[in-house]
């Protein structure tokens, strides 16, 4: 989280009490302090091994907004966890009457999944094991990987953000060449009808997986103040690079500021100085 990437996930909910309970409590995640400056909303924080989960609370009259179950709306689709044992946990969150959607299952890529709900409407995603990549752009990024694997006793830590994108040369533009986040390979699913491909980002201490269908895909959700569920990502920057989304040049990291990407996913830039970057490398 001291490198450029992402550096947190947003979620709304509406109470932080019950995501307390499901976040540290079931998944096991620890509560750490707020590491940006005051919002002036009831936030809690929970360290995911490559990113933190902000969860912000919005009271009892939230809602899930206009955010449709369907990959072919642009935006925020899912968190995925990596975890040793993708049945033993589905198995836990079922004894603990978690919304479970799907049950853990091989899937193309070579990987086992399995979804789920948090207590106010987040997708998140279990995942067991690395991808094996159709196409491999980073031969060392997905060596990297596929070490990081985390062994069968381990619990769940952050892994990726999985969105659908409107354009995809235009997410690459955006996310490859002005963050300079680097293409690790991708998978197309082959007997998908819509032209489904999936296109994998390092992005600092994760990773975005992004979905691109060759038929039209739906605007993102516009997200509004009482909108719980997925809500936004802040990214990492480095401080002293090209100007972004209102973050300068400046030689002292400015407050947190915030923009959007290019299919309207709300982003929280956090500024890194320049000796927080060197140090990370």
């Amino acid at each position: 989280m001291n490198r450029p990437g992402i550096n947190h996930v947003e979620l709304g909910a509406r109470s932080l009490e019950r995501s307390r309970d499901f976040y540290s409590g079931l998944l096991g995640l620890p509560e750490v302090p707020p590491p940006g400056p005051p919002t002036g909303r009831p936030t809690a924080w929970f360290a995911a091994g490559g990113a933190l989960l902000e969860v912000v609370e919005l009271g009892d009259d939230a809602t899930t907004g206009t955010w449709a179950d369907d990959d072919l709306q642009a935006g925020m689709r899912h968190v995925g966890l990596k975890t040793g044992d993708v049945d033993a946990g589905i198995r836990r969150l079922e004894a603990a009457g978690v919304e479970v959607l799907s049950a853990p299952a091989d899937v193309l890529g070579g990987v086992r999944i399995a979804f789920f709900l948090d207590p106010d409407g987040s997708r998140l995603e279990y995942v067991q094991g690395s991808l094996d990549y159709q196409s491999v752009r980073s031969p060392a990024l997905a060596a990297a990987e596929r070490a990081a694997a985390p062994r069968s006793s381990d619990g769940p830590r952050f892994d990726h953000v999985g969105m659908t994108v409107a354009d995809l040369s235009a997410a690459l533009d955006f996310y490859c060449g002005t963050l300079g986040y680097s293409v690790i390979g991708d998978i197309r699913h082959v007997d998908d009808a819509r032209g489904f491909l999936m296109t994998y980002l390092q992005a600092g201490g994760g990773v975005l997986e992004v979905f691109s269908f060759d038929v039209p895909t739906s605007p993102a959700p516009v997200v509004g103040p009482s909108d719980r569920g997925l809500r936004g990502l802040g990214l990492a920057v480095a401080v002293g690079g090209p100007a972004l989304l209102g973050l300068t040049s400046a030689a002292e990291p400015p407050d947190w500021r915030t923009g959007s990407d290019p299919d309207g996913v709300g982003l929280t830039l956090v500024p890194l100085a320049t000796d927080d970057v060197e140090g990370a490398r």
